[in-house]
């Protein structure tokens, strides 16, 4: 999804990732690290954390204050990934272009990968150097937890045919929440002001909705069978209104930022385009 304009940003990533869980503590973990790795270097959008790196330039910030925020928040990611593809869960063969983790790797060990992730992350958030790391901790904590990311899962599997407003709650949280807090708490690490910090907030919030519109306008198949979206509630043409609007308010909410923000503007465009 993200283009070349991006390559800095991915690069730094990258390399970055390569380096959080290393060294491995113990030769008979190999598989475990073989099976986190799998999942972590994958193809993925890298969408998450490249918003991390765009809200430190928006600062002027260098990539460095909020690399530790950008891994924890793609480590995150990456766990709710295979843990949403086990067999209990969506039970789903292929991610990524490839085998799921547990069609490699065995249900039992892909689940320990997603644990492991997860606990990783919050290890790697602390080596950050900004005097505001333990806000970001608490943002980030919240938002992957029972009041956002899990709790949206949760709200997923428990609402058989979900109104539109339910649906609303829902992504939210188990969308909305993780795209906020990589904007969000790169903008505490980065010494924001409340004003700012709001800002980028409302700019994440309204982000996250839109990209989970995207997907559904992406996803839907007329002729094929699904599960409960806003395309089906809403149809089409409502749906991609939506998107319009809730783009344009997530830009609307960088008013205050000059044009250091465009990297995160372009990303709204960005999302658009994909339908």
């Amino acid at each position: 999804m993200l283009d070349k304009q991006y390559s800095a940003e991915l690069e730094a990533l990258e390399v970055y990732l390569r380096s959080v869980l290393n060294p491995m503590p113990h030769a008979a973990l190999e598989r475990f690290w073989e099976s986190m790795f799998y999942s972590l270097l994958s193809d993925g959008k890298r969408f998450r954390p490249v918003l991390s790196l765009l809200t430190a330039k928006a600062f002027g910030k260098p990539y460095e204050t909020v690399l530790p925020l950008a891994a924890a928040v793609e480590l995150i990611h990456t766990y709710s990934l295979i843990h949403d593809d086990l067999p209990l869960m969506d039970n789903d063969d292929m991610r990524r272009g490839r085998p799921t983790n547990h069609k490699v790797y065995g249900d039992a060990m892909a689940l320990l990968a997603g644990d492991g992730l997860l606990t990783a992350a919050f290890s790697v958030l602390t080596q950050s150097s900004s005097p505001h790391a333990i806000t970001a901790v608490h943002l980030l904590s919240e938002a992957a937890g029972p009041r956002g990311m899990v709790g949206g899962q949760v709200l997923d599997i428990e609402t058989k045919a979900p109104a539109v407003e339910m649906l609303d709650e829902i992504h939210r949280r188990k969308t909305g929440a993780l795209i906020q807090v990589a904007v969000e708490a790169s903008a505490v690490l980065c010494g924001a002001t409340p004003e700012q910090q709001q800002a980028v907030a409302d700019y994440g919030g309204n982000l996250g909705f839109a990209f989970q519109l995207a997907d559904d306008l992406q996803d839907y198949k007329p002729d094929a069978p699904e599960k409960i979206s806003y395309v089906t509630c809403l149809g089409a043409t409502e749906t991609r209104k939506r998107l319009t609007q809730v783009s344009e308010e997530a830009i609307e909410s960088l008013f205050i930022f000059p044009d250091s923000a465009d990297g995160l503007r372009h990303m709204v465009t960005m999302n658009l385009e994909r339908v």
